[in-house]
């Protein structure tokens, strides 16, 4: 029997244990494997971080949240919660609208993300996490180039067309690394899993927030009067961090998605 097939095997039998199906402990092939050092970190007073890499490792999977799963969460949640600070006010001060009326503009991304959620609850369980990820990205990036074209006046159905891919996106993005995150990690460490990805999230958006601000009054100081383009150079960098959250979702592992 091969090694993949121990392992399956195995995993299988984990599996059944943690179902209860089985109280057994069960067995897992030993074997010599070689490793390459990718890259060392001093993370404290003698204490050495030392990250391994190459084919000696292919198969095994880590049990929590990768660095690529912490960074892909921080920048959409710059993304997702910059996005919602620029553009009400853009509506209002580049475009005059009254606070009710950005409010209606703005509606077609919950209508996005309420399809979205559907879409995503019938397919979870048919199409691997990652995919559905790399997909929600990938729309986020088309529903965020429009607004990079705000110095020429795009007109209000291509904001909504936008708005709606957008938000299509974002709810294709959520569930799938929760999905991908929890399935890593035991049940009783779930609780605290949950509060460190809330709280990644909203760092990601605090901070993402925040450089956006300065950002927008910086060019704002540069484009004068031209407030539309502004706020279209302000989204080049909204469009970097979807770019960003990109190569992180690249890096998700190919977990199958779990069958009811």
């Amino acid at each position: 029997m091969s090694l993949a097939d121990h392992r399956a095997r195995h995993l299988g039998r984990i599996a059944e244990v943690r179902a209860g199906l089985h109280a057994e402990k069960v067995g897992y092939p030993i074997g010599v494997r070689e490793a390459e050092v990718v890259r060392t970190v001093m993370v404290g007073a003698g204490l050495l971080r030392v990250t391994l890499g190459g084919k000696g490792t292919e198969g095994f999977e880590a049990h929590a949240p990768d660095e690529h799963v912490k960074l892909l969460l921080v920048v959409l949640g710059a993304s997702v919660f910059g996005t919602m600070f620029l553009l009400p006010l853009y509506f209002q001060t580049g475009r005059g609208l009254t606070a009710w009326e950005a409010g209606l503009l703005l509606a077609p991304q919950g209508l996005g993300e309420a399809a979205g959620s559907v879409l995503v609850n019938r397919t979870i369980d048919k199409v691997t996490p990652r995919t559905l990820v790399v997909t929600g990205i990938v729309l986020i990036l088309a529903g965020t180039v429009p607004f990079t074209q705000l110095g020429h006046g795009i007109p209000d159905a291509a904001i909504v067309a936008a708005l709606a891919v957008r938000g299509l996106g974002m709810a294709m993005v959520g569930a799938p690394v929760m999905n991908i995150v929890y399935s890593r990690i035991e049940p009783e460490h779930l609780p605290r899993a949950s509060g460190a990805l809330n709280l990644l999230n909203t760092v990601g958006g605090s901070v993402g927030t925040a450089a956006l601000a300065v950002v927008l009054q910086s060019r704002l100081s540069a484009r004068g009067q031209d407030i539309g383009s502004a706020f279209g150079d302000t989204f080049w960098w909204v469009l970097g961090f979807c770019l960003l959250a990109a190569a992180g979702a690249t890096r998700l592992p190919r977990t199958q998605a779990r069958k009811p």
